[in-house]
């Protein structure tokens, strides 16, 4: 058996999707996605046409945002034996199906896509799926024609480079 020999003393800052601080505003939803797994740190829309706690991944600029789905460790990995998959959480994210928490109000760890400057507003991804560019992707920048506008409902709070974790403030309980 192997035993561990060194130690960082540099511990991770965090993780996408991990709560800020101590004042939030959190939902429960539902991943209503016909088949799309949802990861943590990604922001999801109330889906058209379902119930009040349905949400789905953005895919038009018109789309209204819920908020940002947050990480927990109560889900179970999942599984595939020979009566089907089973689990909440795949490689992706959050399976269809799977009720997850979205931040709709606070402060929350996040990528963001191209990096972002203290005081730049947020914007979300509606189109796109080749990384580094995922629907429901946060930046700080309209991108042509495929950015939801979130500029009243989110700022990001610190400057970092691309694909970093930036600790952003959102309120998506106020209208857009």
């Amino acid at each position: 058996m192997s035993v561990q020999t060194t130690y960082s003393d540099a511990p991770a800052r965090g993780f996408e999707g991990m709560i800020v601080g101590k004042d939030f505003d959190v939902m429960p939803m539902i991943n209503a996605a016909a088949s799309a797994s949802i990861a943590f740190g990604r922001a999801v829309i109330f889906k058209s046409g379902g119930n009040a706690q349905d949400a789905d991944l953005p895919s038009a600029e018109t789309d209204k945002v819920a908020g940002i789905v947050v990480h927990s460790n109560a889900y179970s990995r999942a599984y595939t034996d020979s009566n089907g998959t089973f689990g909440d959480l795949d490689s992706t994210g959050l399976r269809p199906g799977v009720m997850m928490n979205v931040l709709r109000k606070g402060v929350v760890l996040v990528i963001c896509e191209d990096g972002c400057t203290k005081g730049d507003r947020l914007w979300v991804r509606a189109v796109g799926s080749t990384p580094p560019e995922y629907l429901g992707g946060l930046n700080n920048a309209d991108d042509s024609t495929d950015m939801i506008d979130c500029t009243g409902q989110g700022q990001w709070l610190e400057t970092k480079a691309a694909g970093e974790l930036a600790m952003l403030e959102v309120d998506f309980m106020q209208e857009a």
